[in-house]
């Protein structure tokens, strides 16, 4: 399923963000980045907060070893990494 509002919602400053990313890659950007500037405030900041604890807070796994975890999950899930 897919929200419209998540490609054309986003307030200015978000959209302006969105912008500079099509900008400097010529491509639009990833959906995950449209969804984390689509509400920031409820998605974006909470989210990233999660996964920087979840990548790079205390583990006994290694950071390379939270990557390959992660990378492997993307592809069961044929989510480009």
């Amino acid at each position: 399923m897919r929200l419209d509002c998540v490609d054309t919602g986003h307030d200015p400053s978000e959209a302006q963000v969105l912008d500079l990313i099509r900008a400097q890659r010529g491509a639009e950007p990833p959906d995950v980045l449209k969804t984390l500037h689509y509400r920031p405030e409820l998605f974006g900041r909470p989210f990233s907060d999660a996964l920087d604890l979840a990548m790079r807070g205390p583990s006994d796994w290694s950071d390379g070893e939270r990557e390959l975890f992660a990378a492997f999950v993307s592809s069961l899930n044929q989510c480009p990494f």
